[in-house]
């Protein structure tokens, strides 16, 4: 029984799943090369279908990430409802100085954008509702099978297909779930429920524009960065803010009796615009947006971030407190866009009556398509659930693959006799790595296959990292991959981490040791490894430990500013060449700088 998912809006994605197993499962940006892609996942539901050796003949059910209908009512029912400022959203003036373009070129375009508010909000619309009925047509062309086939296609609710995307592959036989993003097919934002066995049920249903995950993305754009993509750097610079803004932003969220919350739209004029814009009040407030430079945040905006970062952690506990008491559960599952918040789900985890978490990493609208085909696997068809295989499921490449990548690169390359231990020591000398193992992991962390590798001792290692190699704010932290067997040594919880979802502070003894991985904050976000989870990555962190006696090392994404995290061989080379990385392990092989300088000498 082969179930193909697929979602098709920003980070596209596609997975496949058989007889209850995850067989792949990989964002089309990893593979097109083009970051937050929101087109047809060609190339990711192709790399789906090789992996099981099958054509689109043998799929049995298709399920999309969206539902046709409840987007097109709960639309025109919006627009009633706060009319006549909805005819703003029908503007080509974004107020941003950028033209946006109108409904039909919306439609025409399918859904390219020159810039992030690059659409009429009645054409992005009609445009989803219209792919629902091309699909069929748009997957057969798009991959080029003319032959026939046998699918069933399930247009799965948005949020149902978030929690589907949690729960199914959670290690628990009950549990609530915690969903929460900008907005859902039905225009729901946030969703709660409980789940026993295969079974899922709503609890509550909250419907945009109270949405915090709208809220998060305009003040993200009102900060210089853009939404949808820069809601981390937000995060990271919240820390260097001060409390200045934290009461003016209490008062754009008020929380209700049972968990309940709501959104002061006064703020804001999202749910006019359906564009990501903030109100004159805010404004008036707190001034002029901060242009989209990349140069020194100043203060005032690095205390707007504080101040909106402080008041999401504190709905989400208020929601979460609400849920443990509804469903009386000691297990938690968190998705939806919002759920990469990990300072929020660190706080949920430890001030909370929860004492069991999970998320799968790729929490975002892409995990949409996982969860899509475990609606129909799990939820419909009652098959086994795939609790152990969820993060390590996009390509691998053979050793031969990766040596002749490195004679196309005319680079010369050794073997040493075991590749963690030379790296381990390597990164003891202070180099910094990149780091290219196994099958590709999903998601938008980087959890040891498709890694830069450093030392967290040295004070030096993050700033060279943001300015020579990822070409980054120089505010932003770097995370830890630490032995799951020694974190608590380090980290005020020793909870499992598995996929860098979760923030925990740094122990204040520790701190000294470990500056590279330790935020202005005292906080850091945690990648705990385990050796039957990661046999690889975990040796290299243990020979690291042998070396130094710190059981952790450093741990981003191997990938350049503004680009997907590599996926090939080329990738991995090519990233390597043009920035700073001193050395690269690609599988077994190793290639350094310093070698190649000399040899051009």
């Amino acid at each position: 029984m082969y179930i193909l998912g697929i979602s098709r809006h920003h980070d596209s994605a596609a997975a496949l799943v058989k007889d209850g197993r995850i067989v792949a499962f990989i964002d089309e940006e990893r593979l097109n090369r083009k970051k937050h892609y929101g087109g047809f996942p060609t190339q990711a539901i192709q790399f789906c279908l090789d992996s099981a050796g099958i054509t689109l003949g043998d799929v049995d059910h298709v399920a999309y990430f969206w539902q046709r209908w409840p987007e097109l009512v709960y639309g025109v029912k919006h627009f009633i409802r706060y009319f006549p400022d909805t005819l703003s959203a029908f503007k080509s003036e974004n107020g941003n100085g950028h033209k946006s373009k109108g409904l039909l070129e919306t439609i025409r375009s399918d859904g390219a954008q020159d810039h992030f508010d690059d659409y009429n909000a009645g054409g992005a619309i009609l445009l989803h509702w219209l792919r629902t009925f091309t699909l069929p047509k748009v997957l057969q062309e798009a991959l080029g099978y003319d032959g026939p086939t046998k699918y069933k296609l399930h247009f799965v609710d948005h949020h149902t297909a978030h929690a589907c995307s949690t729960y199914y592959p959670s290690p628990f036989e009950e549990a609530a779930i915690f969903s929460v993003d900008g907005i859902g097919s039905d225009g729901t934002c946030t969703l709660l429920a409980v789940a026993q066995g295969n079974e899922i049920r709503d609890l509550r249903r909250v419907k945009y524009p109270n949405s915090l995950g709208a809220m998060y993305a305009v003040v993200t754009e009102y900060l210089g960065f853009y939404p949808s993509s820069d809601e981390g750097k937000v995060m990271g610079l919240a820390p260097f803010g001060t409390d200045r803004y934290v009461d003016d932003f209490r008062q754009m969220i008020h929380l209700g009796p049972d968990g309940t919350y709501e959104i002061d739209l006064s703020w804001f004029d999202f749910h006019k615009s359906a564009k990501h814009r903030v109100s004159q009040k805010f404004i008036d407030q707190f001034g002029p947006p901060r242009p989209k430079v990349r140069k020194h945040v100043e203060q005032h905006y690095a205390d707007v971030a504080y101040g909106l970062q402080v008041v999401l952690e504190e709905t989400g506990l208020h929601i979460a407190h609400w849920l443990h008491k509804e469903t009386g559960s000691k297990n938690i599952c968190m998705a939806g866009g919002v759920a990469l918040n990990s300072v929020m789900n660190g706080r949920i985890l430890l001030e909370t009556p929860f004492t069991e978490f999970f998320a799968q990493p790729a929490s975002a609208d892409n995990g949409t398509a996982l969860g899509a085909a475990l609606y129909v696997s799990n939820g419909l068809l009652g098959l086994p659930r795939p609790t152990k295989e969820y993060i390590y499921l996009g390509p691998e490449y053979s050793e031969a693959e990766m040596e002749s990548a490195l004679h196309q690169a005319a680079l010369s390359f050794t073997q040493p006799p075991d590749i963690s231990s030379h790296v381990a020591q390597q990164i003891a000398d202070g180099k910094i790595i990149g780091w290219f193992q196994g099958r590709m992991e999903c998601g938008p962390r980087a959890l040891g296959n498709r890694s830069i590798v450093a030392d967290p001792r040295s004070p030096e290692t993050k700033p060279r990292l943001n300015d020579k190699i990822k070409h980054r704010e120089p505010f932003r932290p770097f995370a830890p991959s630490a032995l799951i067997e020694r974190s608590g040594e380090y980290f005020a919880s020793s909870y499992p981490s598995t996929v860098m979802l979760l923030v925990y502070d740094v122990l204040e003894h520790r701190r000294d040791e470990v500056p590279a991985i330790t935020h202005v904050d005292g906080t850091a976000r945690v990648q705990t490894v385990s050796r039957e989870e990661n046999p690889t990555y975990w040796q290299l962190i243990k020979h690291f430990e042998e070396v130094t006696g710190v059981p952790m090392v450093v741990n981003t994404s191997f990938n350049d500013n503004n680009e997907p995290i590599v996926c090939s061989p080329h990738d991995a080379i090519r990233c390597f060449l043009n920035t700073d990385l001193d050395g690269l392990a690609l599988g077994p092989f190793w290639v350094e700088k310093e070698s190649m300088s000399h040899e051009s000498k």
